[in-house]
């Protein structure tokens, strides 16, 4: 009996938010963990040499401590926990191994990073901080200096002599324009005139003598007045307002412009030319560069001297903060890969359970990396689904085999050919409904021995199992006083023993036999009816033309005659009577009423007999058939007449009073006509072939009787039985069946008349007519 427990919804609720909160706070201080490893190491790196402590970096290794305890309580509830859920089943102990060697790998490294750190910091900063270091690092910074100085010391010259050459320019432009009678004041108009072509020469050997980019002259103002230049593309930069006012105080305004690579100068001039000189020369920009570096350098150098001590100081905390969270962070992720490793590992190992008590539905969820614990992962899935996959083909094939076996049985049941199924052994292993009744014998049971069903067919069998090949016969079989046609077929089974099936032929027989005395009957009346007539009219003329001159005393000559005309008459009758076996008219189908045929019938017959008592009974009130109800009356008719007949034709000492009985049933299949006499009898030697023509046992029958009431019932789709009657009294027993669906039954090829359709009743009631005795 399954059990039900009973869960606390809201305490497993509770639950899973504290797990989900726990997790949340546990990956925030991993990752806080992560930023403090790369920040400390940052500022560690990046520490100001003048004041190791300034900015974040207290702040920063403060925190560190406090993200180190919460990490150290973290990984160790991490870590107990698994102990804890892994006790006593062995799950703990990889996990256990997991962060020994992860723990172990971040050690190790640790110590030896820590040990050479420090030795590291501490000689190195005496190395670093010598007095020969000292020494290099200030003659370096003074040699760029020196370059520096000695640059622009040399550009001042080269100003203030260009600034000279290009006053004496200037007063010799002013001389020439003073001759021609000119304004000899200065300006840019002057200056554009031929007059100071001379001057423009002398800028340009200004230019390349000193090795000037640019050199230009501006005006008071500040506005070029005319410029040379070395180069295509003009490099003049403008001078900043702090160069013009220096100039203005009497100094060479210098400006180093680093990026670009140049120096500008600018100088005052006033007499004879007033403005400014501004003169643009290369400068290694490399130098100034390295000038500011090396600068930087010696500072930082001297703060580094001066903070060594706190500064070793921050970097071992520093380094030991980083090496601790390094080796939190390892036995974290032990932690975390032993999880990610026996998770899957014991998730299988659950599956692996489920599978073995049946379920196959069962898959693990494959998530992470595609490494071999995926691999495996996807391997069991693929394992249980093909498992699945077999197990459920399995099934269809068995439900396939059990629709079949249904199927073979439904069939078996339903077809009307009986069908045995018997091993080596002659021993019954399974047989349907019809077989027993084609035999006869209710039921076939498995288990049953071939010679206890069906003797006759013994030796078929034995036959089909010695040549392990088909047999097929035709067996008369004498099944409850009736002898029955039987075609039987045998078939070797692939899986051993052999396999019967048979089927009542008596019907197909008789109508075999039917059509072919029907044909020699319509042979015969043709050859007998062609003589008969002349035959007839020759004595009748024998009689007419020599009755009177013959003499006949002795009345020879006219009972021949008698005798003659008589045998012609009796011939032709018998004639007549094989063209209506020959001919049979198709029935002319209308609905009529059974019970009242049957009724006027018997009364006719009762005129002809009136010592023969005929007795009606029936279950119907009223039923009204579909048929030809004269062909059925002439059958009905020669039933009873046969009765009669064969009632008077007993001994006169037999002291029987005749009796014929009458039984009409009607059902939803059909209809059954019961005639039973008192009798003689049927002879056993002659009863199975009395439906046959021209067999009969009455000295002036001529067998054609009984064979125009089968064919009769069998063109209504009908069967007639002859048998004697089996409660103990003598006499005979007809019995005629005819199927509800009526001469329909019979097809198209048996020259029925119109046949009723679905929406046609075959009975009916009628009103009832007056009984009779």
């Amino acid at each position: 009996m399954a059990t039900v427990e009973h869960v606390d919804l809201s305490n497993t609720l509770s639950q899973q938010a504290t797990k989900a909160s726990w997790a949340l706070f546990e990956g925030l201080f991993i990752i806080a963990a992560l930023v403090a490893v790369f920040a400390t190491f940052i500022a560690i790196s990046g520490a100001d040499p003048d004041n190791p402590t300034a900015g974040a970096t207290p702040w920063l290794l403060g925190l560190n401590f406090i993200v180190i305890i919460v990490l150290a309580i973290i990984v160790a509830r991490e870590y107990f926990s698994i102990q804890r859920s892994g006790r006593g089943e062995g799950k703990g102990l990889l996990a256990k191994r997991f962060v020994l060697l992860f723990g172990f790998s971040a050690l190790i490294p640790a110590m030896i990073v820590a040990i050479f750190i420090g030795a590291f910091i501490t000689r190195g900063l005496d190395n670093w901080l010598g007095e020969r270091v000292d020494t290099i690092m200030e003659k370096n910074a003074q040699i760029f200096q020196d370059y520096v100085d000695n640059f622009e010391n040399t550009l001042d010259v080269d100003v203030r002599l260009a600034a000279l050459d290009i006053e004496n320019f200037a007063r010799d432009v002013k001389t020439s324009l003073a001759a021609s009678g000119e304004n000899d004041e200065i300006n840019a108009d002057s200056l554009a005139k031929d007059a100071s072509k001379a001057f423009i020469d002398g800028l340009r050997s200004e230019l390349g003598f000193r090795e000037f980019l640019t050199i230009a002259v501006l005006g008071p103002d500040g506005v070029e007045l005319i410029a040379e230049q070395s180069v295509q593309q003009p490099i003049l930069v403008p001078p900043p307002q702090s160069a013009f006012e220096e100039a203005n105080s009497g100094n060479i305004a210098t400006t180093l412009y680093e990026n670009r690579g140049v120096a500008t100068a600018l100088i005052r001039i006033e007499e004879p030319l007033d403005g400014y000189i501004y003169a643009v020369k290369n400068f290694d920009k490399n130098a100034a560069v390295q000038l500011r570096e090396a600068e930087a350098a010696l500072a930082q150098y001297n703060n580094a001297k001066r903070r060594s001590g706190r500064l070793q100081y921050i970097f071992a905390i520093g380094y030991a903060q980083i090496a601790a969270l390094i080796l939190l962070l390892a036995g974290r992720l032990g932690l975390e890969a032993a999880g990610r490793i026996t998770g899957p590992i014991g998730r299988l190992a659950v599956a692996a359970h489920t599978v073995r008590d049946g379920d196959l539905s069962v898959r693990v969820p494959v998530s992470g990396p595609q490494d071999e614990v995926y691999a495996l992962t996807n391997s069991f899935n693929a394992m249980t689904e093909q498992l699945a996959e077999q197990r459920n083909a399995l099934i269809r094939a068995r439900e396939d085999e059990e629709d079949r076996r249904k199927f073979v049985e439904t069939l078996l049941a339903e077809v009307s050919a009986g069908v045995i199924r018997m091993d080596g052994d002659m021993v019954v292993t399974l047989a349907n409904r019809s077989a027993g009744e084609v035999l006869g014998i209710g039921e076939v049971l498995p288990g049953q021995t071939l010679g206890d069903v069906a003797p006759l067919f013994e030796r078929y069998a034995r036959d089909t199992l010695e040549r392990v090949a088909p047999v097929d016969a035709s067996i008369d079989l004498n099944i409850n006083g009736e002898v029955r046609h039987i075609r039987l077929k045998t078939a070797p089974d692939p899986a051993g023993g052999c396999v019967l099936t048979f089927d009542d032929t008596t019907r197909l027989v008789n109508a075999q036999r039917q059509l072919a005395w029907r044909d020699v009957a319509r042979r015969i009346a043709h050859e007998i009816r062609n003589p008969l007539t002349p035959i007839m009219l020759s004595t009748e003329r024998i009689k007419r033309r020599y009755a009177d001159k013959i003499d006949d005393s002795d009345g020879v000559f006219d009972r021949c005659i008698e005798t003659i005309l008589r045998q012609v008459g009796d011939i032709g009758r018998m004639v007549e009577e094989f063209s209506s076996f020959a001919r049979m008219p198709k029935p002319n189908v209308a609905p009529f009423n059974m019970r009242s045929l049957l009724q006027g019938t018997g009364f006719s017959q009762s005129m002809v007999s009136p010592d023969v008592e005929i007795e009606f009974e029936t279950n119907a009130d009223d039923a009204v058939y579909r048929g030809d109800e004269r062909l059925l009356g002439q059958a009905f008719g020669n039933l009873l007449k046969n009765a009669a007949e064969a009632i008077e034709g007993l001994p006169e000492d037999s002291d029987i009073n005749g009796h014929i009985r009458v039984v009409l049933s009607v059902n939803a299949g059909g209809v059954e006509v019961t005639i039973e006499d008192n009798g003689p009898g049927f002879p056993q030697d002659v009863r199975d072939r009395l439906l046959e023509p021209y067999v009969t046992t009455r000295e002036k029958g001529t067998g054609l009787g009984l064979a125009i009431v089968n064919r009769i019932i069998a063109d209504h789709g009908g069967s007639i039985s002859l048998q004697n009657r089996l409660d103990g009294l003598r006499g005979a027993r007809v019995r005629v069946w005819l199927p509800a669906s009526g001469p329909a039954a019979v097809g198209e090829d048996s020259e029925m008349g119109s046949t009723p359709t679905a929406d046609t009743p075959i009975f009916e009631n009628v009103e009832e007519p007056a009984p009779w005795r």
